[in-house]
Order: C-alpha cells, then structure tokens, then sequence
C-alpha cells in the first residue's frame, strides 16, 4: 500500500477505486508528500510527479507505476530490520565485554 498524494495532501493508499473529487485547475499527483522531497527542487516538479488539469465535472484517471516503488520499500525495510538485528547484537557482546572486564 502506497500512499498516495494530491496537491500535498495524502488521499489515500493503493489501490485507490473511488474518484478524488478535486477543483477545477491544474493538480499534482504523486507518491510523495512535499516534506520528504529534496529541498532543492521543493517548490519543482519532482521525478515521479504527475502533472494533470481537471475540466469542470471532468473525471481524469492518472497512472503512477507504484510496483518499483514497492520493491524498493520492501528492501529498505529487510535492511532496516537486518541493521537493527545487527545493532542489537553488537550492543549485547559489548555488555558481555563490559561484566566480563568488571567481574
């Protein structure tokens, strides 16, 4: 599930069924909220950014690949569990060191 952006605003997650009633006028769609985008392009277009206008009692449909995206968080979160596990670890055998030095 992805979080899914318009005009900065989260409104909602993947797969998004319904439409998202918006103004008329130009939209931005995207995958990312503005706060995480790199500061140098913040008031830009960023990579995965989806650009569309919307007529008056028009429905657009916008297609955001998603699936990269996906894989890619699914490897950051293994790697954050597995930097963690090592963490852990690392902290528990210097404990060990430290009773074993004081005992």
């Amino acid at each position: 599930m992805i979080p899914i952006y318009v005009d900065g605003v989260l409104v909602g997650h993947t797969p998004i069924e319904k439409p998202i009633p918006v103004l008329q006028g130009t939209h931005e769609v995207s995958h990312q909220p503005p706060s995480i985008r790199d500061p140098f392009i913040q008031y830009g277009k960023i990579k995965d950014m989806r650009q569309i206008y919307v007529f008056s009692g028009d429905t657009v449909n916008v297609f955001v690949n998603t699936d990269l995206l996906e894989k890619s968080l699914e490897n950051v979160k293994k790697e954050y569990r597995n930097t963690n596990y090592i963490g852990i670890g690392l902290s528990f055998i210097f404990l060990i060191q430290l009773w074993l030095l004081t005992g």
